[in-house]
């Protein structure tokens, strides 16, 4: 396997690392995305929590009266938090990844912590969600393979070493 990594090249193997790592961030972030922003999934917890709220306030004697498409808007709410914490996630990994590609070696620690964790944590998510949602589970096993090929690349390409001053 060295050979190949050899064959391809430092510079091509980080080009690769970080789409593959990218692929993972995007497919991870789509199930979050499907996941958290269900409208069935929506309503369920928004009726249990309609429950609770409605009893408190009638413990209190409180009349209530919700706005007009209160859980309509309370949806977009979740959609957006859902979407912006997403987009941060992004924003970092790419900064992440564009270091790594420019050799510094915190960004390097930080794709190899990333890559041997998800060798080992996509697979198992993959496994875990594979009943529910059977295209992820078969796309988390297949990922966990392209970041073993990201993580045992980084020892062939070792961290760079720091400069002492």
């Amino acid at each position: 396997m060295k050979e190949l990594y050899l064959k391809l090249g430092e510079k091509t193997y980080r080009y690769l690392a970080v789409a593959f790592c990218f692929l993972g961030d995007l497919e991870l972030s789509k199930y979050i995305y499907d996941k958290f922003t269900t409208p069935a999934l929506f309503d369920k917890q928004f009726a249990q929590a309609m429950v609770l709220v409605q009893e408190v306030y009638k413990r209190q004697g409180v009349q209530v009266d919700w706005p007009e498409n209160f859980k309509e808007r309370i949806y977009l709410m979740v959609v957006t938090g859902v979407l912006l914490c997403l987009g941060i996630f992004i924003v970092f990994h790419l900064l992440n990844y564009t270091f790594f590609v420019f050799k510094k070696r915190f960004a390097h620690l930080y794709i190899t912590m990333l890559s041997w964790s998800a060798t080992f944590l996509a697979p198992l998510m993959g496994i875990i969600i594979f009943h529910e949602w059977p295209v992820y589970g078969t796309l988390f096993i297949i990922q966990g393979f392209l970041f073993f090929f990201v993580a045992w690349g980084l020892r062939i390409y070792p961290v760079p070493k720091a400069i002492k001053k």
